[in-house]
C-alpha cells in the first residue's frame, strides 16, 4: 500500500488514487468538504481517517497554528482533536485548541501532536488515553518537536523536528533552547490602527528570538523517546561525535530514521567547514562519525541532504564536492559504505556539472534518482538516474543517465482529469506515512473534454527544459514536474526500464494555456556575455510584445538582481511574475547570473567568501553596461535596479556605484547590514564580524556608508513593520543614513506585512511601476532640457551681441 495519494477531485471531495491501477476511491464527499472548509488534509496509515487543518495563522514562513478535525471515512463522523482525551472535560466541544503540529503514526492510526510546544502521542483519535511526551516548552524560548526561527528559515526549511521510526514506537525530536538568544522586536499596530477603543490604541510589541552574526546561538538536543509502552515512556539524548563536539557551537541540518534502532543526523559546525554524517544506536544513542566534508579556508560547507540509504542499512549516498582537474569543484553523489574498513567514499557521478538533489534509492534496479544540471546548460534542470553500485577498481566508472532529457512521451494509460486535479503545487501524499505533508486544500478546475485548436503565434510542445521529481516511497512510482519554459504540467510515471512509462496525466494546465493564448506575452531571449574577468555571464532579457530588434524605438531597462551565492535567476523555469507585467507595460527586464550564482560549480558560489558585494556587483555593473552600450533599442537615459532581500542589498549598492549605470532603484527588504542579518546565513558566507574574524568584510559591505553617493540618485525603500526575516531595523538604517547625508529618498512601510508582502502585492507592484515611470519620465525630462541648454549655449556664442540690446534666449 506504498503506491498511493490523495488528492481533491473533480467533485470537490477528497479521493485516494491506486497508482498500481489508475482507479480512485472516495474518502470524503465534497458536501462534507464544503461544511469542513480545511486548509490542508491528511490520511492515516490505515485509511480510517482523514486529519484536516483549519483556522490557520501562519507564524513564520513554514510554520502555522491551526485546529485540526479528525474525519471517520467508515462512520461519516467528524470532531475535534485534542491532544488529551481530558481536555473535552466530559461535555462536546466544537473546535479543538491551537496546535503547532499534527500528524498520524507511521502504523495505524495514532497522533503525534505539538501544543504549546510540548510534543503529545495519543493512540487514536478518540482513545480514552493520551500521552504528554516531553514537559520543557515554553513559547518563544524552549521548542520541542517544532524548529525555532533560525532552524526552520535557515537551517531545517520545515515547520517540524520530529521523527517516527516505521513500527510508530520511537519518536526522535529536537529540542531547540533559545533563553540565551536575544530577542528582536517589533510593533504590530493590528486594531489599533482603526479603533476608537481607548484601551486598544495601543499597538502590541512582539518579539522573536533572533542570533545575529557573532551572538548567542539556540543551542539543541535530539532525544529518542521510546512510546511502545506510553505509560511508561523512557527518553535519551543523542551525543554527537567527539570531533562537533569540539568545535564548541553546531548546528544538526537533518535527521532520519536508518533502522528500527538506528538514526542518522548530520551535523555541522558553526563555521559552517565542516558537516559530518553520522548514526547513532541504541540503546546508548552515542553518534558515531561515518562521512565528514570539510570545506578548507576558501569557501564553505553548503548544507548536506539526508542521505538516502541501502535496503540493509550497509551504505549510504549524499552529495559532496568531487573536484574535477581544472574546472574545480562540482556538487556530486559519492557513495560511503557503514562500518567498513574499505574506501571512505567512492564518487557515483563525475564531471564539470552539478548534481542539485537526491531523490530516491530504487532498491529493485539498483538506481539513484536525483536532479541535476547538465554540463555547459546551467539553466536547464533533468532528471537523471545513475547506478548504486560502487565503481571497481579499474572498471569503468557507469555513466547517469538523463530520464527526461529529449524524450518522447507515450499516450498515457489514463487521463487523471477524469479524476480531478491534484494540488497546484503537485504534492502528493503517498501511502506508506513516509510522506506525510498536508496537502493544500486547493479547489478543483473542471476539464474540459472539448479539443481546441491551438492558438495562432503560441508555441505548443515545447520541449520540458526544467523538472522536479516526487517519489513514492517503494521508488516504482513518481510525480514529474514539467516546470518550464511553458506553463506547468505534472504526470505520474512508473520506473520501468529501460525508460519510465507515463501512467497519467495529473494536471495540463489547459485552462492557463487557453487564458495566456490571448495575452501578448513578453519574448524572452537569453544570451551569454564575456566579462574582463575572463568568466562569461547568462543573460535573460524579456523583451516587451511586437518589439522588432531593428526598430528605433528605444525602451527603458530594469535589471532584477538577487546575487545570493548559489541562487539562479536565469533558468528555463516558467514564471509570470511582476517583471512580466513590466515588460508587458514597455519594459525591458534583464536578469543576470554571473559570479555567485549556482549551476556552474562550487569555485562560483566561493567566488564570494568573506566578501559579498564586491565580485557579483561589478559583474552585473558591467553586464549593465554591456546592454546599455550595445543594444540599440536600450535608452541609456533610462536605466533601473532592483532587488528583494540579498537583492536588495545588490540593488542599492549598484545605484549607489560612481559608474552611474542605473538613474533609479528599488530596495525591497533590502539586507543592509550584514551585522543585522541572521548568524547562520550570515556567518556562513561572511564569517564573524570581529577582529579576528572578517570585521573588514561586514565594514565594506555595509550599505549606510554609501548613503552620500545616492544623493543625485532616485531611490524607493519598501518594507514591512512585521518582517521577522529582515527586519524593519535594515530600512530604517538606511534612511537615516540616508536622511543624515542629505540624499532624498522614498519610503514605503507596510504596517503589520511580513517578509513575503503578500498582504499588500497588488498596492506593492502598482507602487513599483509608479515609481519607475516617474524616474524615466524625469529622467528625459533632465536630459531633453541638458540637450536644451547645450544648443542654447553653443548658440549665444556664435551670436555677436550689440549695445544693451538682449538674446531672445535670456
Amino acid at each position: 500500500m506504498s503506491d498511493e495519494f490523495i488528492f481533491r477531485d473533480t467533485f470537490g471531495g477528497i479521493s485516494l488514487m491506486f497508482a498500481a491501477n489508475q482507479t480512485s476511491k472516495t474518502l470524503m464527499p465534497n458536501t462534507t468538504f464544503r461544511v469542513l472548509e480545511p486548509a490542508s488534509f491528511s490520511v492515516s496509515a490505515d485509511r480510517r481517517f482523514l486529519l484536516l487543518a483549519q483556522n490557520v495563522r501562519k507564524i513564520h514562513t513554514h510554520s502555522y497554528l491551526a485546529r485540526y478535525t479528525v474525519y471517520d471515512i467508515l462512520t461519516t463522523e467528524s470532531y475535534p482533536l485534542t491532544p488529551l482525551p481530558d481536555e473535552v472535560g466530559g461535555g462536546v466541544i466544537t473546535e479543538g485548541p491551537s496546535l503547532l503540529l499534527a500528524t498520524w503514526t507511521p502504523k495505524g492510526h495514532g497522533l503525534i501532536t505539538v501544543k504549546d510546544y510540548d510534543i503529545y502521542y495519543r493512540p487514536a483519535p478518540r482513545s480514552s488515553t493520551g500521552y504528554r511526551v516531553t514537559e520543557s516548552g515554553v513559547a518563544g524560548t524552549i521548542h520541542n518537536g517544532v524548529p525555532d526561527w533560525l532552524y526552520e528559515e535557515e537551517i531545517l526549511g520545515s515547520r517540524t523536528a520530529l521523527w517516527m521510526s516505521a513500527d510508530g514506537h520511537m519518536v526522535l525530536y529536537a529540542t531547540f533552547n533559545d533563553s540565551l538568544v536575544h530577542e528582536q522586536k517589533y510593533p504590530w499596530y493590528g486594531a489599533a490602527l482603526d479603533t476608537d477603543d481607548p484601551a486598544k490604541t495601543y499597538p502590541e510589541i512582539r518579539s522573536v528570538r533572533y542570533p545575529k552574526p557573532g551572538t548567542n546561538n539556540p543551542t539543541v538536543t535530539l532525544t529518542v523517546a521510546d512510546i511502545a509502552d506510553p505509560k511508561h515512556i523512557r527518553t535519551r539524548h543523542l551525543t554527537p561525535p567527539k570531533v562537533i563536539l569540539e568545535e564548541g557551537d553546531y548546528y544538526f541540518t537533518s535527521a532520519q530514521w536508518v533502522s528500527l534502532t538506528e538514526v542518522c543526523v548530520v551535523w555541522l559546525t558553526r563555521m559552517q567547514n565542516l558537516s559530518v554524517v553520522s548514526v547513532c544506536k541504541s540503546p546508548m544513542w552515542y553518534c558515531q562519525e561515518v562521512y565528514r566534508i570539510s570545506s578548507g579556508v576558501d569557501g564553505w560547507v553548503e548544507s548536506a541532504p539526508s542521505p538516502l540509504w541501502s535496503a540493509g542499512g550497509g551504505a549510504l549516498v549524499t552529495l559532496a564536492p568531487v573536484r574535477d582537474g581544472p574546472a574545480g569543484l562540482f556538487r556530486h553523489i559519492v557513495r560511503t559504505e557503514h562500518n567498513s574498513h574499505g574506501p571512505r567514499a567512492l564518487p557515483l557521478t563525475h564531471g564539470s556539472f552539478d548534481v542539485v538533489q537526491l531523490l530516491a534509492w530504487d532498491h529493485a534496479n539498483q538506481h539513484i534518482y536525483y536532479l541535476g544540471i547538465p554540463e555547459g546548460k546551467p539553466g536547464q534542470q533533468h532528471l537523471y538516474r545513475v547506478s548504486s553500485e560502487a565503481p571497481r577498481p579499474g572498471s569503468p566508472q557507469k555513466l547517469p543517465y538523463c530520464v527526461t532529457c529529449n524524450s518522447q512521451q507515450p499516450s498515457p494509460s489514463i487521463n487523471l482529469e477524469y479524476y480531478g486535479n491534484l494540488a497546484s503545487s503537485g504534492d502528493s501524499t503517498w501511502g506508506d506515512g513516509d510522506w506525510d505533508e498536508e496537502l493544500p486544500a486547493t479547489s478543483p478546475s473542471p476539464s474540459k473534454k472539448k479539443k481546441k485548436k491551438s492558438p495562432d503565434g503560441v508555441p505548443q510542445n515545447l520541449p520540458c527544459l526544467y523538472h522536479e521529481a516526487h517519489f513514492s516511497p517503494s521508488a516504482a512510482y513518481f510525480v514529474l514536474e514539467c516546470l518550464g519554459p511553458g506553463v506547468p504540467t505534472f504526470s505520474l510515471h512508473r520506473t520501468a526500464l529501460p525508460d519510465p512509462r507515463l501512467v497519467a496525466h495529473l494536471e495540463n494546465n489547459t485552462m492557463v494555456k487557453e487564458r495566456l493564448a490571448a495575452i501578448a506575452l513578453p519574448t524572452p531571449r537569453t544570451f551569454s556575455v564575456q566579462l574582463s574577468s575572463g568568466h562569461a555571464a547568462r543573460v535573460r532579457l524579456l523583451l516587451p510584445p511586437g518589439l522588432r530588434e531593428d526598430e528605433v524605438t528605444k525602451y527603458p531597462l530594469v535589471l532584477k538582481v538577487h546575487g545570493a551565492p548559489g541562487t539562479q535567476l536565469v533558468t528555463e523555469r516558467w514564471a509570470l511574475d511582476w517583471g512580466s507585467l513590466a515588460a508587458g507595460a514597455g519594459a525591458i527586464l534583464a536578469s543576470v547570473d554571473a559570479r555567485g550564482a549556482g549551476g556552474r560549480g562550487l569555485g562560483a558560489h566561493h567566488a564570494l567568501h568573506r566578501r559579498l558585494g564586491t565580485v557579483e556587483l561589478k559583474d552585473q555593473l558591467e553586464v549593465a553596461e554591456y546592454l546599455r552600450d550595445s543594444l540599440h533599442f536600450i535608452d541609456a537615459r533610462r536605466v533601473a535596479v532592483w532587488g528583494r532581500a540579498h537583492g536588495g542589498f545588490l540593488a542599492a549598492l549598484a545605484l549607489a556605484r560612481k559608474e552611474n549605470v542605473f538613474h533609479c532603484g528599488i530596495a525591497l527588504t533590502p539586507i543592509v547590514r550584514w551585522r543585522y542579518y541572521a548568524s547562520a546565513y550570515a556567518e556562513r558566507y561572511m564569517g564573524f564580524p570581529n577582529a579576528t574574524g572578517n570585521y573588514r568584510g561586514y565594514a565594506d559591505a555595509d550599505v549606510t556608508k554609501q548613503a552620500a553617493m545616492l544623493h543625485d540618485k532616485m531611490l524607493l525603500l519598501v518594507h514591512g513593520t512585521a518582517d521577522n526575516n529582515v527586519h524593519v531595523q535594515q530600512s530604517m538604517a538606511l534612511a537615516r543614513a540616508l536622511a543624515d547625508q542629505g540624499s532624498m529618498f522614498r519610503q514605503q512601510i507596510y504596517p503589520d506585512e511580513g517578509h513575503s508582502l503578500d498582504g499588500v502585492k497588488r498596492h506593492l507592484y502598482r507602487t513599483m511601476s509608479a515609481f519607475l515611470d516617474d524616474c524615466f519620465r524625469k529622467q528625459t525630462r533632465s536630459c531633453a532640457l541638458a540637450h536644451q541648454y547645450e544648443q542654447r549655449t553653443t548658440l549665444s556664442q556664435k551670436t555677436p551681441t550689440r549695445g544693451n540690446n538682449k538674446s531672445n534666449l535670456d
